[in-house]
């Protein structure tokens, strides 16, 4: 019984045991919400599922945004691989906050890196050395 609470891991792959306790986390909570709802839509003798005038976007949402945040995404698991995690992440920290500042001129400009390049840093140390957990 002891065993059951005891994790074996290697130092190198430690930073994918929090991603895995996360999933199935989650995976339990959609169970536990989709079971909810279920029970709900049969006690109001509804349907589970009505796809009637159903949309997936609501109108005029912003296709930048939305297009642009998962291009970043991309583009952040790439960059992560090629130059690491503090310049990938500073990089597309940055753009992140451009594509959703409202002004984009210089001084906004320059405060969205200012802001990565500190939270970064931040995260980078916390992790890294507080936590000693490592990073990608």
């Amino acid at each position: 019984m002891s065993d059951l609470f005891k994790i074996d891991m290697t130092y190198s792959q430690s930073h994918w045991i929090m991603p895995k306790i996360i999933l199935g986390v989650l995976i339990i909570l959609a169970i536990i919400i989709f079971i909810q709802e279920y029970t709900k839509a049969k006690k109001a003798n509804k349907p589970f599922v009505n796809l009637k005038g159903w949309r997936f976007f609501a109108e005029g949402y912003d296709k930048v945004k939305l297009f642009g945040s998962i291009g970043l995404l991309f583009a952040y698991i790439g960059l992560m691989q090629l130059i690491g995690f503090i310049a990938g992440s500073i990089i597309i920290v940055s753009l992140f906050n451009i594509l959703y500042a409202e002004k984009k001129d210089a001084k906004s400009i320059a405060i969205c890196i200012g802001i990565s390049i500190i939270e970064t840093m931040v995260l980078w140390f916390i992790f890294g050395y507080i936590f000693e957990i490592t990073l990608p």
